[in-house]
């Protein structure tokens, strides 16, 4: 654990008391530019401002994991996506129209956190079954997209 005086030290160390006075005075709101002034909390994070913390082993993996369980959600998004022919990885554009305007939250797919995931990955699979529904019937769109036969003439 450091000390608020190690925190002081260090600082000044490392700037000049001039410089640190107008830096202490817009990060507290212009009450004070006096650094011996500043309560625990606020030199605390002023200090992180300029060293900044390194995050411990458990944070990392827990960062990790996070990432792991976002990419996994977003595969599972995309594979229903591709499967009704929603979205193609040459052409991400009716996939993006798609999700900004239709999907829950109305935000691009690498902007959801895990949390809101349910709601979509919901509408999704409703999308699915619905979409699996239909191309059993033949001449619909999707009769011809999953058999992979090219539209017929409108003529």
């Amino acid at each position: 654990m450091i000390t608020n005086s190690i925190m002081r030290e260090q600082l000044l160390k490392k700037f000049r008391p001039e410089v640190l006075s107008s830096s202490v005075w817009m990060h507290t709101g212009y009450r004070t530019g006096n650094i011996y002034d500043l309560d625990p909390e606020e030199l605390e994070s002023f200090y992180y401002m300029f060293f900044p913390k390194k995050p411990t082993v458990y944070e990392e993996l827990n960062n990790q994991y996070a990432q792991a369980q976002l990419k996994k959600l977003r595969s599972i998004i995309l594979k229903d996506a591709q499967y009704i022919g929603l979205y193609d990885p040459t052409d991400w554009g009716p996939f993006n129209r798609f999700m900004l305007e239709l999907s829950p939250e109305k935000k691009p797919l690498n902007k959801y956190a895990a949390n809101e995931f349910e709601g979509l990955i919901k509408q999704f699979k409703s999308l699915r079954s619905k979409y699996d529904k239909s191309a059993s019937i033949p001449g619909t769109k999707e009769w011809y997209h999953k058999n992979k036969l090219p539209m017929p003439s409108e003529n």
